[in-house]
């Protein structure tokens, strides 16, 4: 999640609230398609409680960032399950610990709606990418119209009530203005569709 404010015991109950958004989204297939043919060195930013770990099939070396102790604490259960090796870091999308160029590909799964600072998230993962290197992402984005003024006057209350979440955030456009090229994948439909969040796309952001 990326959120390092989230509690111990909320961290325990992260995995069955996820369940009814699993269902909608078609969970399983999302996470093999988003992070299945990731190849070499791979870092997922707020890796949450590691519910992406176990599709890791073809990378080498996996580095999940996670600043929550508490979903930190959730991962280790997840990783006997891995296929690749699997590093677990105590840092921020803000400041990642890591060398420019160091990796092949970056994950941010539901992730930048809940960041601090968008802009210095995506500065910090493309620094981390290799030239041509991909960020492949799930994420939910301001809508346009009237449903986006809505989510603009809800975005107050519902970080305060889900986890950090805004559900406002303008991330593709912020992705093109910082240096990726984007691709997104047709909307993926939700159901039920959620009254305040969305639209939600999968795609990959190519650093140039």
């Amino acid at each position: 999640m990326g959120n390092g404010r989230v509690s111990h015991v909320l961290a325990r109950q992260y995995d069955r609230l996820s369940e009814r958004l699993e269902r909608g989204i078609g969970g399983p297939q999302l996470r093999t398609t988003l992070v299945g043919d990731l190849t070499g060195r791979v870092v997922e930013i707020g890796a949450g409680t590691g519910r992406n770990l176990p599709y890791y099939t073809k990378a080498d070396h996996v580095v999940a960032v996670e600043p929550s102790a508490g979903m930190r604490a959730q991962v280790a259960g997840k990783l006997v399950n891995t296929v690749p090796t699997v590093e677990l870091v105590d840092a921020t999308g803000e400041h990642l610990p890591f060398p420019d160029g160091e990796f092949d590909a970056a994950v941010a799964f539901l992730l930048l709606c809940v960041v601090d600072d968008l802009d210095a998230v995506l500065t910090e993962i493309r620094r981390v990418l290799k030239p041509g290197g991909k960020l492949s992402f799930f994420e939910h984005v301001r809508d346009d119209g009237r449903r986006g003024r809505a989510q603009d006057l809800a975005a107050p209350l519902l970080r305060r009530v889900q986890f950090g979440c805004r559900p406002n955030r303008p991330s593709v456009e912020r992705m093109e203005a910082l240096g990726f090229d984007v691709r997104l994948s047709d909307p993926v439909r939700l159901s039920p569709k959620p009254p305040l969040s969305g639209p939600y796309y999968s795609g990959t952001a190519i650093r140039l």
